[in-house]
């Protein structure tokens, strides 16, 4: 891989300095090949218009200095850096800048509040389907809290508060703090968020930052629970929730806070700061819970280095898709093949609706399920189809729900080979109403697929005709020969008759006539 194709993010913040080395998929999305992070707390001494000390100085040049290096020896072709409210407000922030440079050969560019918000949020919808409505995200950082709103997916207004979990902290008396100073603390919240008006409707309030992580894995830690998992990039965090995280931790002191195990030793000082904070943000929004998205800054930076669309561009395709699209390059010989047969599958969907009943999620997906059905082949293509329940299953694909991938590699597994049975591990493993959508999907597809039997996408239209307890007649348009494909797809009805209690015919349908030149 050439160093051009790979490119770092550098995010010097007002808690923690973060790396990302990556390179682009071809797909508009990107691989990982790096993370690092260090809490160097840069805006401890800085916020509020004050300087960097002499140890933040130091600790912060030497954390840049690692990390640079480091992208490097990924073979990144060049290190994208900013810089966030801790530089920005710093007197001495220019100077700091200087010895970066000097240090490491990096530009970094200071960002506005404007700015750190619309890169968040690009990194938010790139990962996230933010559906229809009105969105609010904060990104709560330790300097300033970036308030962003959207509707159907679309950046509207970015505003930069001046409250963050470091500031926030420095407002906070007492260890632990008596009622008198949380309740003055909440108060110089609030009048800084009465700078902000939200929507009339919000349909969701997402938080991104290592604050409002923290909250949720202390909220789960409360709670005697594993942690939660994402479902669709997100992790619910509900107000009750937080509001007993705020009363869990006002009890203790920082070296009780510390000794927890979701919270590490330099966290330990601005948590619970950042609890109430969040707990503001929340009830600012008029929202009884929270979503919780581990993008951030640095994957906004990275998406703007490689080139992906800017977050007022208009709506985002969906992350769901792109997903699945960054899923089947594995196996960049099938793409044709697989968009093919994912055209055919959810046609044939269409056309069979009454004998099926299922609805549009079902529909999307077999969609999805066609477009991976060989990503198995990127393994070997000796039993590809069980490669590819193993690469679907464990591809990460975090804007679906668990059980919707289960569906989707399950649906991709029996595109060929036996028939879903009970005795299959993993397909007995699922719950009842999974397996019955498994079979009824799998059905469809290994039609689908048999329709693309030469992967010369030969089939042009599908047409059906369907009359009571008589057999489904397809019609099979194209102007060449698809004698193979007719009778692969006679072979593969089988599952179909069985599920659906209907026979099921194909015929060739009339070539589509030509135009003539003039």
């Amino acid at each position: 891989m050439p160093a051009a194709a790979r490119v770092a993010a550098l995010d010097i913040g007002s808690n923690s300095i973060h790396l990302l080395v990556a390179e682009a998929d071809g797909t508009g999305g990107y691989r990982v090949l790096a993370r690092e992070r260090e809490m160097v707390r840069l805006g401890k001494s800085a916020l509020g218009r004050g300087a960097l000390s002499p140890r933040a100085l130091r600790d912060g040049l030497e954390a840049i200095l690692r990390m640079t290096t480091l992208a490097r020896l990924k073979g990144a072709g060049r290190v994208e850096a900013v810089a966030t409210s801790a530089v920005r407000e710093a007197t001495n922030g220019d100077v700091f800048l200087d010895q970066v440079r000097a240090l490491t050969g990096v530009e970094v560019r200071k960002l506005t509040g404007a700015e750190e918000g619309a890169l968040v949020f690009r990194a938010v919808r790139h990962a996230v389907d933010l559906g229809r409505g009105w969105t609010v995200l904060v990104d709560v950082g330790g300097g300033s809290t970036e308030w962003c709103t959207a509707r159907d997916g679309t950046l509207r207004a970015v505003r930069s508060l001046e409250v963050g979990s470091l500031r926030c902290a420095t407002w906070l008396d007492g260890d632990p703090p008596a009622t008198a100073a949380l309740e003055k603390l909440r108060r110089r919240i609030r009048e800084r968020l009465a700078r902000v008006r939200p929507p009339a409707r919000v349909e969701r309030v997402i938080a991104t930052s290592g604050t409002a992580a923290c909250c949720g894995d202390l909220a789960d830690h409360f709670s005697g629970r594993e942690r939660a998992l994402p479902v669709g990039g997100l992790r619910e965090l509900r107000l009750r929730e937080l509001v007993e995280v705020v009363a869990r931790l006002r009890t203790l002191t920082r070296r009780e806070i510390a000794s927890l195990p979701p919270v590490d030793e330099p966290r330990a000082g601005s948590i619970l700061a950042g609890a109430v904070l969040l707990e503001e943000l929340a009830r600012r929004a008029g929202a009884d819970r929270i979503y919780l998205c581990d993008r951030a800054l640095r994957e906004g930076l990275l998406l703007e280095a490689l080139g992906a669309p800017a977050a007022d561009g208009g709506a985002a395709p969906s992350a769901r898709r792109r997903q699945v699209a960054e899923l089947a390059q594995r196996a960049p010989a099938m793409v044709g093949h697989a968009t093919q047969v994912a055209r055919l599958a959810v046609r044939l969907f269409d056309l069979t609706a009454p004998v099926h009943n299922l609805g549009v999620r079902e529909r999307e997906w077999l969609e999805h399920a066609a477009l991976l059905h060989d990503v198995g082949y990127s393994v070997h293509f000796q039993r590809h189809h069980k490669h590819s329940l193993y690469l679907i299953s464990t591809a990460g694909l975090d804007a679906f729900d668990p059980r919707e991938i289960e569906i989707v590699a399950h649906v991709a597994r029996y595109h060929r080979g036996a028939a879903p049975k009970r005795r299959h591990a993993s397909f007995a493993a699922l719950e009842r109403w999974q397996r019955v959508t498994v079979r009824r999907l799998s059905a469809l597809l290994r039609v689908a697929n048999a329709l693309d039997r030469t992967h010369a996408a030969r089939v042009v239209e599908l047409y059906a005709a369907l009359v009571k307890r008589k057999p489904v007649v397809v019609e099979v348009l194209s102007p060449y020969d698809v004698s193979l494909e007719l009778a692969a797809a006679r072979q593969a009805a089988e599952l179909f008759e069985e599920v659906f209690e209907r026979r099921i015919e194909f015929r060739p349908g009339l070539e589509r006539p030509r135009r003539r030149r003039a």
